[in-house]
């Protein structure tokens, strides 16, 4: 019996470092299908926002319409019959949705600010608009990008025109979507475009940087946007973009397509995650940003707070403050006003209780039963406090203004007429149990004031009540490490050994994060608690990175346990010069060990779905290297032969000293050219020769060791199925010209020895449809030229006994076995180029056949040049019989 695949393969064993690739390839995929599962496995805090009424959407003509567009007003109870009778009295809102968004997915933000309308009884009104852009692929296919940035702006004039003349809006506001808020930022490379017609942009889940280039489209209109909108360093913003307010609000984690460090555009004027925000504390996914209730409230309630301003404060500067209140820094209050914490407040009212207190550092009071008065605690400051800071935890204190400095009266000298008002620096904090703010002051700046007691203010309340209170010397609570992305592999890394009570501020420094090797590692911080003297306890971690806005929050309670997930998502800018850190506000009653430690598969995950997009570029570049290797073995061979793909992979001293040559060459022009290389995704090490090292590296084996496997599994069908492809090929044809199979199968066989011809229709089908699906087609032709290839050597080696016994004991002679594979191999090698080259073409084909029915033919087509040169050079390379050593 003939061993086909010894003859036909002839694959050698694998050497030791495809064995590692391949423990790496299991690690990886391990790793990424861990990320690709957490929505799954973990909880969604997010609760859904609901409909009080049913919602309706009106549609609106456009001029200039293409016919796949629409634009849509969105009206609900009472204000249908106004909105069908195109009535419209409020500030517009126009909702751009994004990479297959659709136009309904406006309801919750629009429904949420209507019933808080009615809520409030507010003379503020808005008007929702939706933009239907056909639910388009605009994430993996530039080539709409500008086609709905057209009808866009064509909308936002009918909208304005729309209204009547007294009330005819100033501006609008835009809420884009995911690739709707890239086509709201477009909407400024019009020169025509008025910009005094938009003053907020809020951008949900927007990749402000490419996932990937698709295209050459997608890498033209992103630099448009960055020419005009500045990218944070050298590039400013444009002067007439000044006074538009710009949010970007990012889903964390569990948003797997678009990942924070993509949300984070320096240009904006607040940088916000979902799970950073005040009230929100949750990650969302891609589209749970839009439904998540907390979330849309804190949206809706800056719209309210940002359509009227009482102070003296320009429209953006004001937009700015409300902005930072509800996104970033929010000290009480749901609702935001210019003097929701005066400066100066009265401290001597009358029915409370005065609790003098004295020099004493740390301070805890807990009412389990709350207190029938006010009670007003005076604490003088000690004379040594100019190094001191002082952390405070209010527990369901409902005052708005709770914390204060001021100088004793002189007659009393121990009470305070009036005091000045620091409660605008505390911050809600999140919590299972019981509302919390924290708040640190530096002490120096309560001196510089010639302050020299603080006062806190506890209001009447049958509600359980505590004031944590904690002054220290901030050098003996700070500690800075310098950062190794090795902490926490093998064992939890100790950052704090918390051995005393009434203590509450701890604070880690984590130097040199941002320069380290892997800046998205994922880290778990965790609180554990030693010893408590009481059974409820409460404490909270906190991670601060100093260049965006947010904090993340991890929680330790008696009754739930929420490790604080840290990673640098972002990176940071050239003039940051700020440590992120951690802060722990411990409860006074408890001793805790706080350790670090590195979550390797979360790590694994992460990086896999941040440079796996990667992965096509790595395959062209493996496939690039066999067929170097495979033509240099025909030119050195005397017999014009090379070998099978995996035999002619280049040997691992090769691909690491061609990977040096190649970063050495690209920091030198980094260094000479800074914006050559722009950041797509999330890579980060450009600029960074050992992260470039390190991880190409990796993603090489990686891939190397995917490829492997893919191409072995490729030859086997080859091998086994060829003549079931055969088959299926001439049902394909019967069903298509209504055949018989004997026509078919002559069909077939006239194809296979005329290959030009199937290569003409390629060119005529991607010259009148899409140039992807010309270049399918003739993948599919070209896999069935090697499935015919490949039989006709199996025919030979299943026929050689035969024909041996034949010519040998009939004639005498014995015939040779003359199989040449080189051909077999080197179209295998040019196959797979062929395939990965369709992959990366094929979001247009997808584009073309969800618009088929509106055009018979893709435009713009960016796989329309590649097809024809492809069509055209495969025609005549079939038709030849290569290799040829002297062509």
């Amino acid at each position: 019996m003939v061993d086909v695949w010894k003859y036909v393969v002839k694959m050698k064993a694998p050497s030791p470092v495809s064995y590692v690739s391949a423990i790496l390839l299991i690690v990886f995929t391990a790793g990424v299908y861990k990320q690709l599962t957490l929505t799954q496995k973990t909880a969604n805090n997010c609760e859904m926002t609901f409909m009080f009424e049913y919602p309706h959407f009106v549609e609106i003509s456009v001029p200039m319409n293409r016919g796949k567009y629409n634009l849509y007003a969105y009206t609900e109870g009472q204000t249908m019959e106004k909105i069908k009778s195109m009535k419209f009295y409020g500030t517009p809102v126009i909702f751009i949705p994004g990479h297959s968004g659709s136009y309904r997915q406006v309801r919750s933000i629009a429904s949420v600010n209507i019933r808080k309308m009615y809520h409030i009884q507010s003379n503020i009104k808005f008007d929702f608009f939706t933009v239907d852009l056909n639910e388009e692929y605009s994430a993996v296919f530039g080539g709409v990008l500008l086609q709905q940035t057209a009808f866009v702006s064509q909308c936002i004039d009918t909208i304005i025109k729309t209204y009547e003349h007294d009330y005819k809006p100033t501006s609008i506001i835009l809420i884009g979507h995911s690739m709707g808020g890239i086509i709201a930022k477009g909407l400024f490379i019009d020169p025509l475009f008025d910009t005094n017609l938009v003053e907020l942009i809020i951008t949900l889940a927007t990749p402000h940087r490419p996932l990937f280039l698709a295209d050459h489209y997608m890498d033209s209109y992103y630099d448009q946007v960055e020419k005009i909108w500045g990218n944070g360093l050298d590039k400013p913003r444009s002067s007439f973009l000044s006074n538009i307010s710009l949010l970007s609000i990012g889903g964390g984690h569990r948003d797997l397509m678009v990942w924070p460090c993509l949300t984070y555009t320096p240009h904006a004027d607040i940088n916000a995650l979902s799970l950073a925000i005040p009230g929100v504390w949750t990650s969302t996914d891609h589209q749970c940003i839009l439904w998540c209730k907390s979330l849309v409230k804190s949206i809706v309630r800056v719209l309210f707070d940002s359509a009227e301003s009482d102070s003296d404060d320009t429209i953006y500067e004001w937009r700015k403050k409300v902005s930072t209140y509800h996104f970033d820094k929010r000290s009480n209050g749901k609702w935001f006003h210019s003097n929701l914490h005066p400066v100066t407040v009265k401290l001597n009212e009358p029915n409370v209780i005065e609790w003098n207190e004295t020099y004493k550092l740390q301070r805890s009071i807990s009412l389990e039963k709350g207190t029938a008065m006010p009670i007003v605690i005076h604490l003088p400051l000690v004379e040594k406090s100019l190094n001191y800071e002082m952390t405070a935890e209010a527990v369901n204190i409902d005052y708005h203004d709770w914390v204060f400095s001021c100088k004793p009266d002189y007659r009393s000298k121990k009470h305070c007429l009036f005091g000045t008002n620091w409660s605008s620096n505390s911050t809600i904090s999140v919590s299972k149990f019981m509302k919390r703010r924290h708040i640190t002051l530096k002490l120096p700046d309560v001196h510089k004031l010639g302050h020299s007691n603080l006062v806190f203010k506890i209001k009447n309340t049958k509600k359980p009540t505590a004031l944590n209170i904690d002054m220290y010397e901030a050098s003996d609570r700070t500690n800075e490490i310098t950062w190794r992305f090795w902490y926490g592999v093998f064992n939890r890394y100790l950052l704090w050994n918390v051995n005393v009570f009434e203590t509450i501020q701890y604070k880690t420094i984590l130097h040199g994060w941002p320069d380290s090797i892997c800046m998205h590692c994922v880290y778990n911080v965790h609180m554990v608690p030693i010893k408590c003297s009481k059974k409820n306890h409460h404490a909270v971690s906190k991670f601060i990175v100093p260049w965006t806005q947010g904090i993340l929050h991890g929680i330790t309670s008696d009754t739930y346990v929420e490790p604080l997930r840290i990673s640098l998502e972002n990176i940071p800018l050239s003039n940051a010069t700020n440590d992120p850190y951690l802060q722990f506000i411990l409860d006074p009653k408890c001793n805790y060990r706080i350790e670090l430690e590195l979550s390797i598969m979360d790590t694994i995950g992460t990086i896999g779905l941040k440079y796996g997009l990667t992965f096509p570029s790595y395959i062209g570049i493996i496939i690039l290297l066999v067929l170097s290797n495979q033509f240099s073995q025909l030119a050195n061979s005397t017999k014009d032969d090379c070998s099978i793909y995996h035999n002619s992979l280049p040997s691992i001293i090769r691909v690491f000293k061609t990977l040096a040559i190649t970063i050495c060459f690209l920091t030198v022009m980094q260094n000479q050219w800074p914006n050559i290389n722009k950041p797509i995704g999330g890579i980060d090490w450009l600029g960074h020769p050992l992260k470039a090292m390190i991880f190409s590296s990796l993603l090489y084996c990686i891939t190397n060791s995917f490829m492997y496997f893919a191409t072995v599994a490729l030859w086997m069908m080859m091998l086994f199925w060829g003549k079931a492809i055969n088959e299926l090929l001439v049902r394909f044809i019967m069903k298509t010209l209504r055949k018989n199979a004997t026509l078919s199968d002559w069909i077939l066989y006239g194809f296979g020895k005329l290959p030009i011809a199937v290569s003409m229709i390629a060119i005529l089908i991607s010259y009148n449809t899409c140039g992807t699906v010309g270049l399918i087609i003739s993948a599919f032709f070209y896999y069935f030229l090697l499935c015919t290839m490949v039989q006709d050597c199996i025919d030979q080696l299943i026929y050689y006994p035969i024909i041996f016994f034949k010519e040998y004991f009939m004639k005498g002679e014995k015939p040779g076995l003359n199989l040449s594979l080189t051909s077999i191999h080197l179209h295998f090698s040019l196959f797979l180029l062929w395939l990965l080259i369709c992959g990366c073409h094929l979001p247009c084909s997808i584009e073309w056949a969800r618009n088929y029915h509106h055009s018979k033919s893709l435009d713009p087509d960016p796989s329309l040049i590649t097809s024809l040169i492809l069509n055209t050079c495969a025609g005549i390379m079939w038709q030849m019989d290569i290799p040829k050593r002297n062509l």
